[in-house]
Formats: C-alpha cells, structure tokens, sequence
C-alpha cells in the first residue's frame, strides 16, 4: 500500500485525534476490513492502466460488473483515469466562452479539438462540435443543399446500410425542406452497390450522397472511389467509430465529414451526452454550422484564442444564418482532447488494430463453433473494424442466457426501432443478393450486429464461444 507520508506520522496523528493506540496500518485497517492484515497485490509483473483495472475488477468479482458486445454508435472503449482527473470545476460546462479573456483554458482546448478531429479525417477545418452526430450528419446534409448550385435539386442518395436511428433524425430534420431519400443497395460484399450508385447520381435532382463507413453491418467502405463515381454532387461521409480511421486509409475526395465522437474518451452512460462533429474543406467553411475557434495574438504579442465565423442566428441576421444550433458539447470536446492527447498516436493505432484483432478472432470462432451461424457477409472484400452482421438461429434465447450473467451480446435488427421502409428495403435486399433469407420475422430477430473493443479480452471472447458450443 501506497500512503504519501511515513507510516509513524500518520499513525501518530490517528492515535491522536480517535485515542485509540494502533501499532500499525495493519491494525488500522482491520476495523474497516475485519481483516488480519491488509490487502497486498500478487502481482507478477508490472501492468498497464487497463490491466491494472481488470485485475481489481477480477477481485471484486462479487460486485456484477456488464460486459457489452454492442457498439451501433455506443462503444465501451477504455478511458485513461487522467481524462475524468482534468475534467474539473473550470471545465464543467457546456455553455459558450462568450468572453475570451477569461475564456482562455477552455477556447485553447476546443481548438486543439478541432487540430486533432481535422488531421484525423484530414480536412482543413471542422467546428467546435455538435449535439450528436445524428444532428450533425443532418445538419450536414443541409450544408450539402446551400453548397450545391441546382437549387431545384431536392433528393439525396442514402444507403440501405445505414444506422437506422441516424436516417431517422435525418429524415425528421429534413421534412420542412421536402428532401426526398433515395435509397442505395448494398452488394454481396455489403458494400454500396458502385454500379447502381453511377446509374442513380446521373439524376439532376440529386444534390447529395451519404455513405456510412464503417456501415450499419460493420463493412468498410471504399470511400475514396466514391466522389469521382457521383462527380460535381457532394459527398457526405457519416462516421460512427471514428477509432477505425486511425488504421483505414487516410480519406481522400470527401465533401463533408459528419462524425459521432463517443469513442473518444466518452463513457457509455445512458446513451448521452455525447457529441457529433462536422469536417470540411476550405472552400465550404462559411456553410459550416456552429462555430469555430480560431488562434491570434492578442494586444501584448501574446498567443490568444477567440471565436470566429459564428454563422448561426444569434450573431448574424436570422435571414443570413446557416443553422439555429446554439450550444456546441464543449464538456464532451475536452474529454475527446484528453482521450486524444493523454494516449497519443502510436497508441491509438495500437488499440484500433487490437479493435479489429478481436472482432476477426471472435467472428472466425462462431462458424467454428456452430455451423448453424453465419456471417452475412464472409468474402474477402467484406473487411470489417470491429463489428460484425451474422445469423444466429434462436439469437434472443442465447442474448437472454448471457443478459443474467450481465454481459450485453450484441443487438438485433428487431430492437433497432428502424423506419418501416427502411427495413423492408435491407430485407429485400438480402433476398435479391440470394442470402437464403426468406422470411421476414426470422431474418429481423436472428440478425444480430455485434461488437468488439480493446475492454473485451481473449477469455471473454471464450467464454462466448463455449457457451455456443455447449448450447447446440
């Protein structure tokens, strides 16, 4: 046991203040424990953070602790102790640093928010960050529509991939505008058909494309082919796990990023607060919603930071503004800086490629382990991050099994709440790729996404796969 003075003092100073006369820490310790003698730590070798972790958690074993398998948007990723240390008082709020000289603190780290999610998706310039990212893919979507010189254009291609809770706000957001979907397939690899893709953008009233890369299915896309397939309409990128662009291409010939960035540092909680971000290119930042904080000097020759080009209706004419949306997630953005920084680079391709390790091992050993489940998609062109799409016969019997044992086993189409027509489109879809799927309520409740992270070790992965064993 660690304790920050010598041991005497600090007996000394109990002895005093509760007259009782302990001769040790030992003894000190017994009447809150009931133990002989304190914990001592068995430990091999030194460990890291995360392993440090379990292995307390491993002790703790009669507190329940969740083991989830579901990513869709919400990934359990570890978080450094330092990024809940940092967020303190001067941090806890999300409001706006209206008054930059005394704002200093939080306008520097909401820019080094926006240097790291700009290099990361290697765009010039991205906003100081969203409610979500369902709202800033919509709110993309909008800057698609003031950027595009056909004002008579009015639909806009989105993939049968997609999250449905994504499309979802983006069809509600975009009512008042009388944008119309279009939707895209996917191919036998679960990719956007590219040949369907070419035939749909040659209509002129087309304005915008959206792809999901990582997908709702875990496939990754080939982003960079993609612009110069759709040509002069504008390319929106829709990320959920921004952690795979740590390992996948750097991204080439894209419009507009629109990011959920809940992997970076933000806890699971009950499905919020997170954040969304919106990353594009120079021509396009005075069509960027939200704000921006920019770097100066001030007076004195000192470095200083501000905000700037603030398009939204409380700082210019209404008339003139490009969005209403009034409170960026600064709270969330400096959790993201801190998660970014306190781990660096190299670590964090070192954790995307355990991400995708893992989901590989763990999808190879659920066809081995029942021949009954598939993958949807197993070809070699179907590359994934670390989320799979497989049919697993009797999936909520198994889910139910492993939810008493508090471990969340990934989530079926059925609880996706997904819009009516959507779903029906993916279900057509797969029959016309010839999947064997064929009837509509088994392929929703036996379709399961699945999900892995760095926090989901080899043993957990086992335990899975031997109670599948068991289970046939």
């Amino acid at each position: 046991m660690y304790i920050p003075t010598k041991q005497e003092v600090l007996l000394n100073k109990i002895n005093d203040l509760s007259g009782i006369k302990f001769n040790n820490v030992d003894e000190l310790f017994k009447e809150i424990t009931g133990k002989e003698k304190f914990y001592k730590p068995n430990l091999l070798k030194p460990l890291s953070q995360i392993e440090i972790i379990d292995y307390f958690e491993n002790i703790l074993k009669s507190i329940s602790l969740n083991k989830y398998f579901v990513g869709l948007g919400a990934y359990d990723h570890f978080i450094p102790p330092i990024v809940d240390e940092l967020i303190r008082s001067e941090f806890l709020t999300s409001y706006t640093p209206y008054q930059a000289e005394i704002s200093q603190g939080t306008l520097q780290i909401i820019w080094e928010f926006q240097s790291l999610i700009s290099d990361l998706f290697n765009m010039d310039v991205c906003n100081s960050s969203h409610y979500d990212g369902a709202t800033a893919l919509a709110e993309s979507l909008l800057m698609a529509y003031r950027i595009y010189p056909n004002k008579n254009a009015y639909k806009y291609i989105i993939p049968n991939s997609i999250h449905p809770h994504y499309f979802n706000v983006l069809k509600t957001y975009c009512y008042p505008f009388n944008f119309s979907p279009v939707f895209l397939e996917f191919d036998k690899d679960g990719k956007i058909d590219l040949n369907k893709l070419e035939e749909l953008s040659k209509d002129d009233s087309i304005f915008s494309v959206v792809i999901q890369s990582p997908n709702l299915f875990g496939i990754i896309e080939n982003i960079n082919v993609i612009k110069n397939i759709i040509k002069e309409k504008i390319l929106i990128l829709l990320v959920l796990e921004p952690l795979a662009y740590f390992i996948l291409p750097k991204i080439e010939n894209v419009d507009i990023v629109s990011a959920n960035l809940q992997s970076f540092g933000i806890p699971l909680y009950f499905g919020g607060p997170y954040l969304g971000v919106i990353a594009t290119k120079k021509e396009y930042i005075r069509q960027l919603p939200g704000r921006i904080i920019g770097k100066t000097i001030d007076k004195d020759n000192n470095t200083a930071f501000t905000m700037i080009l603030q398009t939204r209706e409380q700082h210019i004419k209404r008339e003139k503004a490009n969005s209403n949306i009034c409170t960026n997630q600064g709270l969330m953005a400096i959790r993201n800086t801190i998660y970014l920084l306190s781990l660096g680079k190299n670590n964090l391709i070192k954790i995307a490629k355990l991400n995708n390790l893992l989901i590989n091992y763990l999808s190879q050993e659920l066809i081995n382990s029942n021949s009954n489940i598939k993958l949807l998609f197993n070809d070699i062109n179907s590359k994934v991050f670390n989320e799979i799409a497989i049919y697993f016969p009797e999936y909520n019997e198994f889910h139910k099994k492993l939810l008493n044992q508090n471990i969340f086993f990934g989530s079926n189409l059925a609880k996706l709440h997904f819009d009516n027509i959507h779903l029906q489109n993916i279900f057509n879809n797969f029959k016309s790729l010839h999947l064997n799927y064929t009837n509509f309520n088994d392929f929703i409740n036996n379709t399961a996404i699945i999900c892995t992270t760095e926090k989901n070790s080899l043993n957990d992965l086992e335990y899975i796969i031997n109670l599948i064993k068991e289970s046939k």
